[in-house]
């Protein structure tokens, strides 16, 4: 016979992992142009084509977007994009689209029988561990589950592209994490190694304003600066300094691609001393200014 329990259930301690899915974008657009010689952000994607003729390249592997398939692309995967046999430019991008909510019927016709596709993408992050996972893009045959979902979106889509509802929120989370769930266990196991390491990076990723010191962030995992330096870098593959930056570089993306913010707003909400600072920083890890960065990455 089993143990009874006459007191609260509770009482048993359950761990259950963590992630904060944060969503930057759901948009439909339509696109007669989509030649990026390299797309690669740091944050996860989810494209839908509604017409054959969208094409991505991932390590010399050619993928053909059908329309009864939905591509799910990990954060830092980089790929190149082109619609039928469009040349791809050898430095930046060609694009030419815009929101299928800004067009009326007549003119959505026209400008899918002259070879416009209909391009549905959602960008999204999980926040650490699992936006670190290895990169690459996964491609999902349509079930009816998400048929239903992405019909929903497209139809909702068509007429609003600013405020989402609850229940067209629930879709695009629901849509997330069929997907995500599909792309199998192993890719979510992570070797627990250091409790203290994993409470700092989502430190530091909650405060990315802040000014960081290894001293600073020693005492907040309540450790001799060198020691935990050490640890950090044999956790992390790389210095706690290095880290930080590349965690204000990604945050820095997502505002550039996903705000209206000026780049001396950006610069100082992730933490970088001034403008010049921070464009010279965004460079070094991007190859990018971030006025370019955020021209490039208009649509993606």
């Amino acid at each position: 016979m089993g143990k009874l329990y006459t007191g609260d259930p509770s009482e048993i301690i359950q761990s259950f992992p963590h992630f904060n899915l944060q969503m930057h974008c759901c948009h439909y657009w339509w696109i007669k142009n989509w030649e990026h010689k390299k797309l690669s952000f740091p944050f996860w994607r989810i494209y839908n084509n509604k017409q054959k003729g969208g094409f991505m390249e991932y390590k010399h592997q050619v993928y053909g977007m059908e329309p009864d398939t939905l591509y799910l692309i990990a954060p830092n995967t980089d790929y190149s994009s082109r619609l039928y046999n469009n040349a791809i430019p050898e430095e930046g991008y060609h694009l030419t689209g815009g929101r299928i909510s800004e067009t009326t019927k007549k003119e959505r016709d026209k400008l899918i029988g002259s070879g416009a596709i209909e391009h549905l993408f959602i960008h999204f992050t999980l926040g650490y561990p699992y936006d670190n996972v290895s990169s690459g893009i996964y491609p999902f045959p349509m079930n009816k589950h998400f048929e239903d979902k992405i019909k929903l979106l497209q139809n909702y889509l068509t007429k609003d592209v600013a405020q989402f509802n609850f229940t067209i929120f629930l879709t695009i989370q629901s849509l997330i994490c069929e997907l995500l769930f599909k792309m199998g266990e192993e890719k979510w196991k992570y070797p627990v190694k250091d409790v203290r390491i994993a409470r700092i990076i989502s430190y530091i990723e909650n405060n990315i304003n802040e000014e960081f010191t290894n001293e600073s962030i020693a005492n907040i995992a309540n450790m001799a600066t060198n020691a935990f330096s050490r640890l950090f870098k044999e956790y992390i593959g790389d210095t706690l300094q290095n880290f930080i930056k590349k965690k204000r570089i990604q945050s820095a993306c997502l505002l550039l691609l996903h705000s209206d913010k000026s780049i001396d707003e950006i610069a100082e909400e992730t933490g970088f001393a001034n403008r010049y600072h921070f464009t010279r920083i965004f460079s070094k890890f991007t190859g990018y200014a971030p006025a370019r960065y955020r021209k490039n990455g208009i649509i993606s």
